[in-house]
């Protein structure tokens, strides 16, 4: 009896910890043409003055150029302009949104503090690659919408990193 109190206790305790879960992309064109070169990230990561800086510069897209027509470009921009972090009212885009603005997702206040205590080393692992690889560990975002993590695949040392509750984190997650 004492197992199952235990049990229910950490699942209640590590509830309140369960990352937010963003509306799946639905729309063909902005899959495809943002899901090309990477992830299409939730428009809810960022407000309507960011995306249209991003969507502006298409010519140099971080460093690459990803020119689109003009009419593919409008359809984009609305898209993310309609659910901006700055217009969105899921939780997700709440925790998103930013007194300060930001081009980059890994410069965001709500992924730095997501992501503060992963080391260098995690960002450079084989299946990681970098910061922006969010589906590495958010396997289902593109599916669900959830920024659920399964960093199983990492060291013990940089699971505990991770994880928000350290090892008693990576503790629970291997009961389960």
């Amino acid at each position: 009896m004492r197992k199952f109190i235990l049990a229910a206790a950490l699942m209640v305790a590590t509830s309140s910890a369960q990352a937010e879960t963003f509306p799946v992309i639905s729309d063909p064109i902005v899959l495809k043409e943002c899901g090309d070169c990477h992830m299409a990230f939730a428009p809810e990561t960022m407000t309507r003055v960011v995306w249209r800086k991003i969507m502006g510069d298409l010519s140099n897209h971080f460093g690459e150029d990803a020119s689109l027509d003009a009419i593919t470009v409008q359809h984009i921009l609305a898209y993310h302009e309609a659910n901006a972090s700055d217009v969105s009212d899921t939780r997700a885009a709440m925790k998103w949104t930013a007194d300060a603005p930001f081009s980059r997702l890994t410069e965001g206040a709500r992924f730095i503090e997501k992501h503060a205590d992963c080391g260098a080393d995690v960002w450079t692992d084989p299946k990681v690659k970098s910061k922006s690889n969010c589906q590495a560990c958010h396997k289902t975002m593109s599916t669900d919408g959830s920024t659920d993590a399964d960093i199983t695949f990492l060291s013990k040392d940089q699971q505990v990193q991770c994880n928000e509750l350290g090892s008693l984190g990576v503790f629970i997650n291997g009961l389960f």
